[in-house]
């Protein structure tokens, strides 16, 4: 570094104390400037392709592998205890939205010419994956360096696609009773005893009491009414008794009856959310009317649930019409109470309006651009994924067909076209947990009438029971990374079509579909009116009646013959209007059933004057010659009479 010198004045005049603080503080100013402008010492971080290595080089698509990041420090500073160094891991470009994995490693203390090593787990795609690195991005956690330019690298990794075989009916049957009767033999308490304090713990890795490693012991199985894994006994016993009424299990079965029984005899009234939304369908399938008062009141507590809370000034925006723990929404909550009001509305329990309009607002407003789904908006992503990932946008398409959105809707759309980009069978994209759930989520989208044979290109129920059948473990259950209890009952539920169906026909309107031609009527012109309608109820067989009316007034009747394997038609009927102006047209269905909000469609219409409108403006003859005229398609000669 160079001296700054000051040159003083040879005066001998004496110079006062002030002004040598002054001078001195001067000199001062300029060192720090030039130590501020160039010469200061900052790390420099760097990574190339070299630096990303993979477990294994050739995986299966789904297999688990571990990627590691070696980043050295190149500069000539050491970045503080309190900062922390981190690397975001991405499934390509990051400059093209792709799916980012989670890296919860991050570097401290990375000393001048040091390297250190971030790793993750991950579970490749089929095909090729250019997997990018991004060293201290610049984000809340950026350290200041010396050079970016060396903060970014990618290398290629190439998975083997697994194919399935094709499976049968039989063969799914008999996956599906495999994977029941494992269900049924995990009707118990499940623990393990610590050897080093005596313990028992539910079935976690790390006693509660001492600390010490549960891994590897014995467990220890206590025959109960109820399926408790410690995580709780509440919500896995519903999810079981799902799984088995799914499969045609009557309450008769001796492990459904101790089970409702164990539900039923609980306090209600300290249900969390969770509880209820699980509980909800299993009393829906039973189809047993002494529970019904009970099922209303688990409503009425979701009801109440729904984000936010009554007066509550800290409450967020993004929050409202969802549900979650405490005062913020997510959507794995969503996903369980959709489903739970979906089963509830099918047995015609009350479910105000407005209730299903906020849910379907916050599903809406948590997908991204990309036409995935986020878990909520508020929080730092969720804690198995970073961003959009696949369990939740499955979550969010069927969700969305829930609450009675019809599939050509934009943002539908939308979020099948991210699931056709990111199709796969043996991941969660975007995450490495919940593959099952993910699944299940698909088959609820699918299987709401008017059910979906393929989607997004494939025959998925083909393609998901052949991935199941050759995954089922020999004992019966599935395997999954969040518990196989769990990934077992998803995939008994997914291979059943299991979805809490309706109890009666349910005819309604179609959205949008109201229409009348021509589009510009006119008075004294007959106007067709037409408009489509759909049974997504149990059979129905019998004759109803929709009406026309403009303006409170009707203007015509048409019968309608519905047959048992009828499940759309379209009706019309003619209508001459007498007065302009704009008229309102509504649709009326004349049938008493659960869901009454889609026995009524309406759409305003602007009525012509028969001279005066566009159309005869835009219908004028023209002069071709001297009596020689067209309009239209006609050719009139007025010289001939």
């Amino acid at each position: 570094m160079r001296c700054v010198m000051i040159r003083y004045s040879s005066s001998t005049q004496p110079i006062s104390f002030r002004n040598l603080l002054l001078k001195f503080g001067v000199c001062i100013f300029f060192v720090g400037l030039f130590a501020t402008t160039g010469f200061a010492q900052l790390p420099d971080f760097h990574i190339d392709t070299n630096s990303i290595t993979f477990s294994n080089r050739t995986p299966v698509e789904g297999e688990e592998i571990t990627i590691s990041v070696q980043v050295k420090n190149i500069g000539d500073a050491t970045p503080t205890m309190n900062e922390d160094l981190v690397v975001d891991l991405y499934e390509g470009d990051p400059t093209t939205q792709p799916l980012q994995i989670v890296c919860k490693d991050v570097i401290l203390e990375l000393k001048p010419g040091e390297t250190q090593s971030v790793e993750t787990r991950w579970q490749p795609r089929p095909g090729e994956t250019k997997i990018y690195a991004v060293v201290n991005p610049r984000d809340a956690k950026y350290i200041e360096e010396a050079d970016e330019s060396n903060n970014i690298a990618y290398a290629t990794i190439v998975a083997q696609t697994q194919t399935f075989a094709p499976v049968t009916s039989e063969q799914i049957q008999n996956a599906l009773t495999k994977g029941v009767n494992w269900i049924i033999a995990q009707q118990a308490r499940h623990s393990r005893t610590c050897l080093q304090c005596g313990t028992e713990n539910q079935l976690i890795l790390i006693c509660v009491t001492c600390q010490a490693s549960l891994e590897g012991l014995a467990e220890n199985f206590e025959p109960d009414a109820v399926w408790n894994f410690g995580e709780d006994q509440t919500q896995e016993t519903a999810l079981a008794l799902q799984s088995l009424l799914a499969t045609g299990h009557t309450p008769s079965h001796p492990s459904v009856k101790n089970g409702l029984e164990f539900l039923l005899a609980q306090d209600w009234n300290e249900f969390a959310v969770y509880q209820y939304a699980v509980i909800i369908p299993v009393l829906v399938t039973v189809q047993d009317e002494a529970y019904r008062e009970r099922a209303q009141f688990a409503i009425n507590r979701l009801i109440e649930k729904q984000l936010p809370v009554e007066d509550d000034d800290f409450a967020d925006p993004r929050d409202d019409g969802g549900w979650g723990y405490g005062f913020t929404a997510d959507g794995a909550h969503m996903n369980m109470v959709i489903y739970a009001l979906y089963a509830a509305k099918q047995w015609g329990l009350n479910i105000p309006a407005d209730t299903w309009a906020r849910a379907e607002q916050w599903i809406r407003r948590n997908q991204t651009e990309t036409g995935g789904w986020l878990y909520n908006l508020v929080d730092d992503g969720s804690p198995w994924a970073i961003g959009v990932y696949g369990s939740m946008t499955a979550t969010g398409l069927w969700a969305l067909r829930a609450c009675g959105v019809p599939v050509d809707d934009p943002q539908i759309q939308k979020g099948m076209a991210w699931i056709k980009k990111h199709w796969t069978l043996t991941r969660n994209p975007g995450s490495n947990s919940w593959l099952y759930y993910y699944l299940l989520s698909l088959q609820r989208f699918c299987d709401i009438p008017p059910t979906l044979d393929t989607l997004a290109g494939y025959n998925w129920y083909d393609d998901i029971s052949q991935m199941m059948v050759s995954q089922q473990q020999p004992d019966g259950r599935w395997r999954g990374s969040e518990s196989d209890f769990l990934a077992t009952c998803f995939a008994v539920m997914t291979l059943s079509h299991a979805l809490a169906g309706p109890t009666e026909p349910n005819i309604g309107i179609v959205p949008k579909s109201l229409r009348f031609s021509p589009p510009s009527p006119r008075v004294g012109e007959a106007v067709r009116l037409s408009t489509t309608l759909r049974n997504t109820g149990t059979p129905f067989d019998g004759i109803l009646n929709i009406r026309f009316y403009v303006d409170n007034e009707e203007v015509s009747k048409t019968e309608v013959l519905w047959t048992p394997k009828l499940q759309e038609t379209v009706v019309s009927a003619d209508w001459v209007p007498a007065t302009d102006g704009e008229i309102e047209l509504v649709a009326r269905i004349d049938i008493t059933d659960t869901d009454k909000s889609d026995n009524n469609a309406s759409q305003k219409i602007t009525v012509y004057p028969q001279s005066t409108s566009v159309t005869d403006l835009q219908m004028a003859p023209e002069q071709i010659s001297e009596n020689v005229y067209k309009l239209g398609n006609v050719t009139l000669d007025i010289s001939k009479r």
